[in-house]
């Protein structure tokens, strides 16, 4: 159910079926190409693309900054359809000292192949607003952006 008090989303129509967008996210050699918004480098220490696995992901910026992400847990994999991830747990469901954040991304049919969309679920009000001032929308849709690239390169 949807708080549009606590949830930011970014959505996109992707010219690729719904299977190419799918590996895009399952492959790290994909997934690290999209996932922060270049020209920040992303880093896959960790992708057990499975419900219950881990990740965790280095970002290097343009200025050499070094952004441990910390390891999350994907809470629900459902191939081609939904992605449910988290940065309260870690894989195998332990968990993390402080949550920020979970998210949900669906993958549905639309005529110009993927309708893809990303919801960020916050506990309150504070880290919504938080996430926002943090460039949630920018960043967030520049990923989204590059996600797109990847996929119809790919089909």
């Amino acid at each position: 159910m949807s708080n549009s008090d606590l949830d930011l989303t970014v959505r996109r129509a992707i010219e690729a079926p719904r299977a190419v967008v799918w590996t895009a996210w399952k492959d790290p050699k994909h997934f690290v190409n999209w996932w922060a918004p270049a020209p920040v480098v992303t880093i896959s220490n960790k992708h057990e693309f499975y419900t219950g696995g881990g990740f965790d992901t280095t970002m290097r910026l343009e200025d050499g900054t070094v952004m441990e992400g910390g390891e999350g847990c994907f809470l629900q994999v459902i191939e081609n359809e939904r992605i449910v991830f988290t940065d309260a747990l870690q894989g195998g469901w332990r968990p993390n000292e402080e949550g920020f954040f979970s998210a949900i991304i669906t993958l549905e049919d639309h005529p110009d192949g993927t309708l893809y969309t990303a919801t960020a679920l916050h506990k309150n009000r504070e880290n919504c607003e938080k996430h926002e001032e943090m460039g949630f929308v920018v960043g967030w849709e520049t990923a989204l952006g590059q996600l797109a690239k990847i996929a119809e390169e790919l089909a």
